[in-house]
C-alpha cells in the first residue's frame, strides 16, 4: 500500500472518530433539535390546516350569500318576505367584504350588480372602481372597469366613461375579454362628439384586431360611412 493510500485511510479514520465523538456529545442537543423541528412542522401545518378551513368556510359562506340573493330578487316584488330576505343577503355580503382576496372581492362585486340592477349607477360606479383596483391584473379588474364604463355612461359623464375604457385597454391590451366593447364604446363616444377622425381610428383598430368578434363586425360596418 502507498503512502497515499495509508494517509487517506489515516484521515478516513480520523474524520469517523471525529464524526462518532460529536454525535455521542451532542445526542442530547441533536435529540432536541430534531423535535423542535418537528414541532415547528406540526405548527405550521396546523396553522396551514386552520387557515385552508376559514378560507372554505369563507367560499361556503360567499356561496351561500350569492344564492341567497339571486333567489329574493327572483321573488315577486310583492310577496311578504321579499324584503327581509334582501335584506338578509345584503348583510350576509356586506359582512363578508371585509375577508381578504376573492371573498371580499366577489362580494363587492355582487353588491355592485345589485346597486347597478336598482339603477344606483353612483353607488355601483363606485364599487366597480375599488375593485378594479384591488384586482388589477385579474379578469375580475378588467370586468370591473368594464362595467364602470357602462355606470359612467349612464350617468352621463362621457369623461368617465372614456377614462375607463382607456384604463381598460391599456392595463389589459388583448388580453381582455372586454377589451373589443370597450374600443367600440371609445369610437362610439367619439363618434356621438363628432370626433370622426378618433371614430374612424378606433373603429379601424378594432376591426383589425377583432375582425370575428360580434364588437369586430359593428366595426366593419361602422367603417363604410366613412
Amino acid at each position: 500500500m502507498s503512502n497515499k493510500d495509508n494517509l487517506k485511510n489515516i484521515d478516513e479514520k480520523v474524520v469517523e472518530s471525529r464524526l462518532s465523538a460529536f454525535l455521542t456529545n451532542n445526542s442530547k442537543a441533536l435529540a432536541f433539535s430534531a423535535i423542535a423541528i418537528g414541532l415547528v412542522v406540526l405548527v405550521f401545518g396546523i396553522v396551514n390546516l386552520t387557515m385552508n378551513k376559514k378560507v372554505l368556510n369563507n367560499i361556503d359562506a360567499l356561496e351561500t350569500a350569492q344564492t341567497q340573493l339571486t333567489v329574493a330578487t327572483a321573488v315577486d316584488i310583492e310577496a311578504d318576505s321579499y324584503q327581509s330576505d334582501l335584506d338578509q343577503a345584503v348583510a350576509d355580503l356586506e359582512a363578508l367584504e371585509s375577508k381578504s382576496g376573492y371573498v371580499g372581492l366577489k362580494s363587492t362585486y355582487l353588491l355592485a350588480l345589485k346597486s347597478f340592477s336598482e339603477e344606483d349607477y353612483q353607488t355601483a360606479l363606485d364599487n366597480f372602481v375599488t375593485i378594479s383596483e384591488k384586482a388589477s391584473g385579474t379578469y375580475m379588474g378588467s370586468l370591473s372597469l368594464s362595467n364602470a364604463a357602462v355606470c359612467a355612461e349612464q350617468l352621463g359623464d362621457e369623461t368617465k366613461t372614456v377614462e375607463y375604457c382607456q384604463q381598460l385597454i391599456d392595463t389589459y391590451g388583448n388580453g381582455a375579454a372586454e377589451s373589443p366593447k370597450a374600443m367600440f364604446t371609445l369610437a362610439r363616444i367619439y363618434e356621438k362628439q363628432n370626433n370622426s377622425d378618433l371614430a374612424q381610428g378606433q373603429f379601424q383598430q378594432l376591426a383589425d384586431q377583432f375582425p370575428s368578434s360580434e364588437y369586430g363586425k359593428l366595426a366593419q360596418n361602422s367603417l363604410l360611412n366613412y
